[in-house]
């Protein structure tokens, strides 16, 4: 059909479809190749079942090979899975999520249709382990050639030159090793490297792949080799060589790479290894962590050629500006405190009006050795000292208020995918509003971000947010799909949420079970991306969104990091809300580990159930020198209706040390669980 035959065809389908001719329309848009137009009518119509035979059979391809489609065909694919997943076929649907790389959206779609296990279980699965190959035996085979098997006949087996019936019996005595081994003897080089794979053998997968020519899924297991194994630094300098070629930057690699990178480069191969990954940063948006790889390089080769010139560039480039540093701190609001007041048990009662935190970005060598640097008799400061300018990470301001309405209207046409409905949420740096997609036909949240030209870092941190939380998976972790960009304004979309935060679900009484609970909940998700090698470092309520449903989730990862891996902060830096942030927080922000998280929560618990935050001033270095210096009053002398336990575990949480705290979020929150179940019974 030529493009004005198809032009014709699809105003008069949609004409069709407005007068309620369904079949007639569907036809029309079939035959101009409007497929998604199609399904999109057969949905509403016949049902999604329908819609998703449409789309999938249209691609010819099975489900685990849909992930290789062009972008149009995993559109297509993922329309498909959407419907499969409304008509109940959740098999179908989680093999193409699963094919496309969605696995969030699996687990999710699993989780509604109440099968809780399965979406347990999905969730745990690494990439590369939900297909398993085609080597598995099929259960219940007890013999090779009607002959019972053991370990000892397959090896005769194998020494005797039968290889495939070596190979049949290791794979019925679910030895994947040894298989691996017979399958690259076979020269069956792609076999062998999933089963290495599966015999938990990185390394050798790795290999295997790459004899195979799958760079890709060689990349993917040079990844998984361990710190401790002595092919570490091996298998690193490979992966970024990897990496490099196919052009690919990922939260993994990041992950993985974060010990060779503090370590710095150990030999001449490996200077070579280090000025490739400062090029991979560089090209993915990451000029921090660049500038980190380039630092470690001049340090152990100074003569490394450019790489001296190409630090000044960085360093000239991601210099800092103080352009808004008095809007961050008028933000803040850390000078309009008022009276706070307590609450009882079991109802925590209102809480009072506290000013709303906001997060800051701020970069001051100066302000950072005189809050952790030893305090002088008079060092609290008069009302009238001036807090000194801040440099700040991002360098601009936001836009003015109106500037964002005005392109983003209701009833507008994002990126011609997302029609905005309702704005549902404001901030100091975005927008959030409720937007219906288009192509995928579901209900989203979509973040807009007030900073019109971001700076670098500001961009890196915005592409880290959503790296970080695609890799997130988990009931207690809001999910983000995609990021994109529109009247030169960023933006993400994401799991649309209905409820109230946190820090709203505050201002009301709260009963103490169900207190608990919330924070067990966000224990429960805080450790599942420390899990990850991620620590949240903004930790504070109004970042906990609570469903109408009682589901919390943990949300904004913007200024998250990876420990032990590279991140985009600058030395010297302060970041966060300065009424939840740790002592470590405040010294040393770029190597905090997951306790900050934990200190954080217990500021969240002593206002939960005190009513008021363990440190409060009307300035802002006087306010961090008291997380770093004073100790907490115990939240029982404020509310003395709180357990012994509570108290006790609140108290633990803010230790300035935090060797002293709670040692991850699973033990806090069997803790917290126990002390809910003694006082709810």
């Amino acid at each position: 059909m030529d493009p004005k035959a198809q032009k014709q065809a699809l105003e008069k389908a949609r004409a069709l479809e407005k007068a309620g001719q369904a079949d007639a329309a569907v036809k029309l848009f079939r035959d101009a190749g409007a497929l998604e137009d199609a399904a999109r009518v057969l949905g509403a119509t016949k049902g999604p079942r329908d819609a998703g035979r449409l789309l999938f059979e249209s691609l010819r391809v099975l489900p685990a090979q849909v992930g290789q489609l062009d972008a149009a065909g995993k559109k297509r694919a993922l329309m498909a899975a959407i419907f499969f997943g409304k008509a109940g076929e959740n098999e179908l649907a989680v093999q193409l999520f699963m094919g496309l790389g969605e696995q969030g959206r699996a687990v999710e779609l699993l989780q509604r249709s109440g099968d809780q296990v399965g979406a347990a279980r999905l969730a745990s699965t690494k990439p590369g382990q939900y297909e398993r190959g085609p080597l598995l035996a099929k259960p219940g085979v007890s013999a090779v050639g009607g002959k019972a098997i053991s370990v000892i006949s397959a090896q005769k087996l194998e020494e005797q030159g039968k290889h495939q019936a070596a190979l049949d019996a290791y794979m019925q005595l679910r030895r994947p090793a040894d298989a691996a081994r017979v399958a690259e003897t076979l020269g069956r080089g792609g076999d062998a490297a999933q089963l290495y794979a599966d015999a938990g053998m990185p390394a050798e997968a790795a290999a295997a792949y790459l004899s195979a020519g799958d760079t890709g899924k060689a990349l993917d297991n040079l990844t998984r080799v361990q710190r401790e194994d002595p092919r570490y630094r091996t298998a690193a300098a490979q992966a970024v060589r990897l990496a490099t070629n196919l052009g690919v930057l990922d939260f993994r690699l990041e992950h993985f790479l974060g010990a060779y990178i503090k370590s710095g480069p150990q030999d001449t191969t490996e200077f070579q290894v280090f000025d490739l990954l400062a090029k991979l940063y560089l090209a993915h948006g990451f000029p921090e962590n660049a500038r980190e790889a380039l630092e470690k390089l001049v340090q152990k080769e100074p003569g490394f050629p450019g790489a001296h010139e190409q630090l000044a560039e960085l360093n000239e480039r991601l210099r800092p500006s103080a352009m808004v540093a008095r809007q961050v701190l008028s933000d803040a609001d850390l000078h309009k405190r008022t009276t706070h007041q307590k609450a009882a048990l079991p109802d925590l009662g209102d809480l009072p009006g506290l000013p709303e935190p906001a997060t800051m970005l701020r970069h001051d060598l100066a302000m950072v050795r005189k809050v952790t640097g030893p305090v002088q008799p008079a060092a609290h400061s008069p009302a009238q000292e001036l807090i000194p300018e801040a440099e700040l990470l991002i360098d601009e301001a936001p836009a003015a208020p109106g500037k964002i309405g005005e392109k983003f209207a209701l009833g507008g046409i994002i990126a011609g995918r997302y029609r905005l409905d309702r704005k549902i949420g404001q901030g100091g740096m975005a927008s959030v509003f409720r937007a219906w997609d288009l192509e995928l036909e579901e209900n989203v949240a979509l973040k807009v971000f007030g900073v019109q030209l971001a700076s670098e870092v500001l961009i890196a941190r915005f592409k880290q947010e959503l790296k970080m939380s695609r890799q997130l998976m988990h009931p207690n972790i809001i999910r983000l799909y995609d990021i994109g960009v529109h009247e030169g304004h960023r933006y993400i979309s994401m799991e649309l949420l209905v409820g109230k935060s946190l820090k709203e679900q505050m201002e009301k009484p709260i009963e103490f079970p169900a207190a608990l609970d919330f924070l067990v909940q966000a224990c429960s998700g805080l450790q599942a991306a420390h899990d990850a090698g991620v620590v949240h470092r903004d930790v504070k309520p109004d970042n906990f969104f609570v469903t109408d449903d009682g589901v919390l989730k943990v949300m904004d990862f913007g200024i998250a990091k990876q420990y032990a891996a590279p991140g985009v902060t600058v030395v010297g830096s302060i970041a966060g809300t300065p009424l939840y942030m740790s002592p470590e927080q405040i010294g040393n922000f770029s190597t905090v580990t997951h306790l900050t998280d934990l200190y954080a929560l217990g500021i969240c618990a002593y206002e939960m159930f005190t009513g008021s935050l363990p440190f409060t001033h009307d300035e802002l270095v006087p306010l961090l020198m008291m997380h770093v210096n004073t100790p907490p009053e115990p939240p029982a002398r404020r509310n003395p209706g709180i357990p012994p336990e509570l108290d006790a575990a609140i108290l633990r949480l803010l230790e300035k040390d935090p060797a002293r705290r709670f040692q991850s979020c699973r033990e806090l929150g069997q803790a917290l669980s126990a002390i809910r179940g003694r006082y709810s019974a």
